[in-house]
């Protein structure tokens, strides 16, 4: 006999009651994305649907090494600035 059911991998967990703002939350077996919040006694559903795609790819992101040289530029230090090779 098992007492517990498998975890659901689409569950999200959420902060606080939608209805009170209460914390005390806790997965009801009423559905798979069901919870009860013990403070107001409601139980509700939260149901993640994905993201959508960007448009467009965002630029690769500098290293901290490069952020930290273009900073240093654009504040004016040349003097710490690394020479390029």
């Amino acid at each position: 006999m098992r007492f517990r059911r498998e975890p659901n991998a689409n569950r999200n967990f959420p902060a606080h009651c939608p209805y009170c703002a209460g914390e005390g939350l806790f997965p009801d077996e009423t559905s798979d994305f069901a919870w009860k919040c013990t403070e107001c006694l409601r139980i509700f559903e939260v149901k993640f649907y994905g993201q959508d795609a960007p448009e467009h790819a965002p630029a690769p992101t500098k290293s901290t090494e490069e952020a930290l040289q273009v900073s240093l530029a654009h504040h004016g230090h040349d003097a710490v600035l690394r020479k390029e090779k």
